[in-house]
């Protein structure tokens, strides 16, 4: 009874911080590109404009979002996530926009907390690791993070479990952030290392991933890797008039400076999973490395965001290796 009680005290401590995050969004200039998208399909572009540039301060200051047609330039690059624009699509039906972008960002941290909970069965600990920055961030942004991270998480905690539904999740995740198919061929190479799926099916779900990738672009009208480098990390204000040419001096000098900015806040993190895997040779701490090295070589922000889910998957890999050298416990034995 006193293990159901601290399960129950941890759910509803997630829930109170899904709430807080809920209620405390971050004014981030991206929820208001989503908004824009979604009211797009029911309204011109002048409309839509005329709404989301007064929506906020952040608006209002962006000299990026300076006209209507500039807005529709931005666009392609946030309509690459059709799965997260419908999940707004759907919830805006019954509350504003953008409480429904913060919504889905909140019930995603919940999600995040709940998985963390029965993945590590310690109430105590689990409740930390989601209480510990940045991750309560991923409720509180006005975007896909929370929600393409609660499907990353849920899809390894699930491997050992269901490898079918693991996988369908990391498929799904695509329609939410499409780099996330650098996660599933991580994941593909370390199943067929462990032979728990065939080469030949390992390679027909890289191409259906690869082709579901290509597909979204496509249908998105998005610009390519190019142009998001250069807009992110070189020059240019408007992406339709950035050309679609990177050197390499350019991508080193991008790359260094999304290093320098991001090195204090991922060395917690990777101390944190040097000592999981010193402790125990979890091979998920292998996957998530791999897969946040790669994506910070193709997108080097200064930004951790994109790497919160293998800063939890880093926790719940060191909270798991306390009980690895430990005999097996009476079933009336309670966990922190």
């Amino acid at each position: 009874m006193l293990r159901v009680c601290k399960f129950a005290a941890c759910v509803f401590f997630l829930a109170g911080l899904g709430f807080a995050c809920y209620r405390s969004p971050v004014d981030n200039l991206d929820r208001y590109i989503y908004e824009a998208i979604v009211r797009g399909k029911s309204q011109t572009i002048d409309a839509v404009y005329s709404i989301v540039k007064h929506a906020s301060p952040r608006a209002e200051q962006s000299s990026i979002l300076d006209s209507p047609q500039h807005l529709q330039e931005l666009e392609p690059m946030y309509a690459i996530r059709p799965v997260y624009l419908a999940a707004i699509s759907a919830l805006s039906g019954a509350v504003p926009i953008q409480s429904a972008i913060s919504l889905i960002s909140a019930l995603s941290l919940f999600g995040i907390g709940v998985v963390v909970l029965f993945w590590t069965k310690r109430p105590l600990l689990a409740g930390l690791l989601m209480f510990a920055f940045p991750i309560p961030l991923l409720g509180r942004l006005g975007g896909p993070d929370g929600l393409a991270a609660v499907l990353v998480i849920s899809a390894l905690w699930l491997l050992d479990r269901s490898t079918i539904v693991a996988l369908g999740l990391l498929l799904m995740s695509l329609g939410v952030r499409t780099d996330n198919v650098i996660v599933l061929f991580a994941v593909l190479a370390w199943l067929v290392w462990e032979r728990r799926v065939t080469r030949l099916v390992a390679g027909a779900l890289a191409v259906a991933a690869v082709g579901i990738v290509f597909g979204i672009n496509r249908w998105a009208g998005n610009y390519g890797w190019i142009v998001l480098f250069r807009f992110s990390f070189v020059s240019g204000r408007y992406p339709a008039e950035i050309p679609h040419v990177l050197s390499v001096g350019e991508y080193i000098h991008g790359l260094w400076r999304g290093a320098y900015a991001i090195l204090d806040q991922v060395a917690l993190w990777v101390l944190l999973g040097i000592l999981a895997w010193r402790r125990h040779r979890d091979p998920l701490l292998i996957v998530a490395g791999c897969a946040a090295a790669v994506h910070f070589l193709l997108y080097p922000s200064g930004e951790d965001r994109y790497l919160i889910w293998a800063y939890v998957v880093a926790g719940v890999s060191l909270i798991r290796s306390l009980d690895a050298d430990q005999p097996p416990k009476p079933s009336k034995g309670l966990a922190i």
